[in-house]
């Protein structure tokens, strides 16, 4: 009696210790794969190493972790070290459903399934042809869930003989669905993480980057000299904000996708595309070994645009611009590479648009001028190379001066005058047109102040100092720092200014109207926004470009556009100003058909501040010799 006692005892004692043991393997099961997460460990790695340790841990069976492509509705294998290659390759695209084997159908029902016998099982009807011959005859599948509570997988132990899971199988499969379960959800968290970091989510495109990335890959294996060239393809569309002004930032939006899906759809022979930001777009075509090749490739990117695109029940027509540059031939650095491929598609733009530049020397050239101009320009504020000119703008049914426009000149001690076209905008691009405009705003308010009280000054803004937020207190301080009224203030924008699409810009100008600060629109007629422009703000003043006042005895269709501009200014009660007057028969045309106020040569040039004095002193005493001979008694005829 004693002795069976002891025997009980010592069974128990080993069960005790068996059961001991088990536990601590489990536990360094669970230790070592979450350690593997933590530390960014591959996910098919982390659950092949799953697989073998619960296959320690039971020797009878063979593990299988399957993953579920949710928009393919099947599964697909992640892990099965000890599986045979062909039975891997039979799990691959199982489909999820009721009657698919053990894993698809505990896909489906979201519960463990238990087939004790392939052979025989209905489950398996379909599958056992590929299973058996292998010598796998039973297989338990248990669904793997999420933190959402969706099946993202399922892990299943495969026996050699019919039969199912024992107590240990049980505690083992349990722990390993657990730590299956925390690795799919990590791997689909940092999968989202990547998408965000590296994916356009307008367009789901790769992102600036990516492109980068990808880009550099390349560079890093590209031979110095000979062998394969990359190619880089940089691509604007052609007056996208015209969309977007016109139609809308949505509808914009749209038009981007629809572009990204034709791009996509001609970049099939292993070439890269990407979203670089706004409406520019690049490729990069590797391996590449003709030039012919590149060209093909910049002919079909342009062949995207041929047919316009259906968005939102809108029919929108536009075309696209492309910059290409090379590696190795003009830079093995990205950065340069990149800047190259900008360089050729400012002259693709300049050369008409619609058109594809490839990078050269002269290019080169070009664009080392223009660093060099970049670098000139940020010091010359500070040099005092950047002065005001100021030109005079005349009424013209009396001649008499009413206001000055404030123009920016640049004398550079090298290059001597630096026209404005070509500086202002590269003070626009390097970002520091904001501290340029500020100063010509004090610097034009501060001259103006000594002129007659009945002389106005206008000054041009730039779409980024609207775009600031303390634009009006600027404002403001040139008002108060100089004295000047502000009803002797004009400011003038022009149509890149987003005015249509920006409610917060409209806002601002309006608080200066109401301040007094007369509001005129620079350019009008040369943009395609111009009604818009008028529907969405009660300017005080439309200026007529110089380009159609040049035309206007040229051209019958210009001297119509101008009549009816300056008809639809009169019925809005709006002044007009023509801009670039250089003859005789254009000012007095204009005066005929109402215009307000003209500028241009034929008054006067721009000229220095230091002579608006004398300027005005000289048509105030031309003006009272006019009056005194119009007042001269007439003499009597003699007898």
């Amino acid at each position: 009696m004693a002795a069976n006692i002891s025997l009980r005892d010592r069974n128990c004692t080993t069960q005790l210790a068996s059961a001991t043991i088990r536990a601590q393997l489990l536990q360094q099961l669970q230790k070592e794969i979450l350690e593997a997460v933590a530390t960014g460990w591959p996910l098919s790695r982390i659950l092949t190493l799953l697989c073998q340790r619960a296959e320690t841990l039971s020797p009878d069976a063979i593990c299988s972790v399957l993953r579920v492509d949710s928009e393919a509705n099947c599964l697909l294998p992640l892990a099965g070290p000890s599986l045979p290659d062909e039975v891997v390759q039979a799990t691959k695209h199982v489909p999820v459903g009721p009657d698919v084997g053990s894993c698809g159908t505990a896909a489906y029902r979201g519960e463990p399934v238990e087939v004790t016998d392939i052979a025989i099982d209905p489950l398996w009807k379909d599958y056992r042809h590929l299973f058996l011959p292998h010598g796998l005859r039973a297989c338990w599948s248990s669904p793997i869930k999420g933190c959402d509570g969706k099946v993202s997988g399922t892990f299943a132990f495969y026996y050699r003989e019919p039969r199912g899971p024992d107590r240990l199988d049980r505690e083992i499969v349990a722990a390993c669905v657990n730590l299956c379960a925390i690795a799919l959800d990590h791997d689909r968290a940092q999968s989202h993480i990547l998408k965000l970091a590296y994916r356009d989510q307008q367009t789901d495109l790769p992102n600036r980057a990516a492109f980068q990335q990808r880009a550099r890959e390349i560079l890093d294996q590209l031979p110095k000299s000979y062998g394969p060239s990359l190619a880089v393809h940089y691509i604007d569309l052609d007056d996208f904000k015209g969309v977007n002004d016109t139609l809308g930032h949505a509808v914009g939006d749209q038009l981007l996708s629809a572009v990204a899906t034709r791009l996509r759809a001609v970049c099939k022979n292993a070439e890269f595309v990407a979203r670089l930001g706004g409406d520019e777009f690049a490729v990069l075509q590797f391996p590449v070994a003709k030039l012919e090749e590149i060209e093909r490739l910049a002919q079909r990117l342009l062949s995207c645009f041929a047919r316009p695109f259906e968005v939102e029940e809108r029919t929108i027509a536009t075309s696209a611009s492309i910059g290409i540059a090379r590696a190795p031939t003009d830079s093995n650095d990205f950065s340069n590479l990149l800047r190259r491929a900008d360089v050729a598609l400012y002259r693709a733009k300049g050369a008409g648009r619609a058109r594809y530049c490839l990078f050269d020397e002269e290019m080169g050239q070009h664009m080392l001028a223009r660093r060099a101009m970049e670098k000139d320009l940020r010091q010359a504020l500070a040099k005092g190379e950047i002065t005001l000119h100021f030109q005079p703008i005349v009424h013209l049914a009396t001649g008499k001066t009413t206001s000055f426009e404030a123009l920016a000149r640049w004398m550079e001690p090298s290059r001597g005058a630096v026209p404005p076209s070509e500086f202002i905008p590269i003070a626009e691009e390097i970002g520091i047109i904001v501290e340029f405009g500020n100063w010509f705003l004090r610097r034009a308010c501060r001259e103006a102040a000594r002129w007659p009280a009945d002389i106005k000054v206008a000054v041009n803004l730039s779409p980024l100092q609207l775009s600031r937020d303390n634009f009006i207190q600027q404002v403001e301080a040139a008002l108060a720092e100089s004295r000047l009224p502000p009803e002797r203030l004009e400011l003038e924008i022009t149509e890149s200014v987003p005015l249509v699409a920006n409610p917060a810009i409209r806002e601002v100008l309006r608080a200066l109207k109401n301040r007094g600060v007369a509001i005129a629109l620079d350019d009008f007629g040369t943009g395609y926004s111009s009604l818009s422009y008028l529907r969405s703000f009660p300017f005080d003043r439309l200026k007529i470009d110089y380009s159609f006042v040049r035309e206007i005895h040229e051209h019958e269709q210009t001297m119509a556009i101008v009549k009816a501009v300056l008809e639809l200014a009169r019925s809005l009660n709006v002044h007009t100003t023509a801009e670039g007057i250089e003859t005789e028969p254009q000012r007095i045309w204009l005066r005929a058909q109402g215009c307000s106020e003209g500028q241009g040569y034929l008054f006067n040039p721009p000229m220095p501040a230091e002579k608006i004095a004398d300027f005005l002193a000289d048509e105030r005493r031309r003006s009272a010799g006019s009056t005194r001979i119009a007042s001269l008694p007439r003499l009597k005829a003699m007898s």
